[in-house]
């Protein structure tokens, strides 16, 4: 009768939802597992760049950190700001007369990590190196212009010493680059 097919589709309904769920259960643990393996891919990629940047002398200007090529914003905006705005911020930023400043890639900010953290005058510890200590807010993840995705992005997280991604609606903070 109609009923019992109303009933038949129902149970089908029920059925496919449930096993909708088990499937997002199974998305999330795999993008889990994805996640660990990245930050360990970046954490190895990590090591070598900082092999490299121990040899990289830092000069010190007014407003900026020279490290190899690169300049540094020696001053960020201790502000929290999603990766939309952070770019949006770089458009509009004008440090020591020069507005071609960026989000540095998170090769670029590996590049600042060390291997073993450091105490700045607060007694805040971070894996940065040391120029860059005393300019570290205690909780200290920093935005990367390298894109995940659409959806993510990567940062380094100069408290705990790694790189990971992270939704760009999310809000961290933002250092800003520029080739020198």
């Amino acid at each position: 009768d109609k009923r019992e097919i109303y009933e038949q589709r129902v149970r089908k309904i029920d059925h496919a939802k449930i096993r909708i769920d088990e499937i997002k259960a199974k998305v999330n643990s795999l993008e889990k597992e994805l996640l660990e393996i990245k930050q360990l891919d970046r954490l190895l990629i990590g090591k070598d760049t900082f092999e490299k940047s121990r040899k990289t002398t830092i000069y010190k200007g007014d407003d900026i950190l020279f490290v190899g090529e690169l300049s540094y914003q020696r001053f960020p905006n201790h502000k929290l700001v999603t990766w939309e705005e952070a770019n949006e911020y770089a458009k509009k930023l004008k440090i020591a007369g020069y507005d071609d400043w960026r989000l540095p890639t998170i090769e670029e900010l590996e590049g600042l990590l060390t291997k073993r953290s450091l105490k700045n005058s607060k007694r805040d510890s971070h894996y940065v190196l040391r120029d860059f200590l005393e300019i570290m807010p205690q909780d200290s993840c920093f935005w990367s212009s390298s894109e995940e995705n659409e959806l993510y992005s990567w940062l380094a997280d100069f408290g705990k010493g790694y790189t990971y991604w992270r939704r760009k609606t999310l809000k961290y903070y933002a250092l800003y680059v520029r080739k020198t």
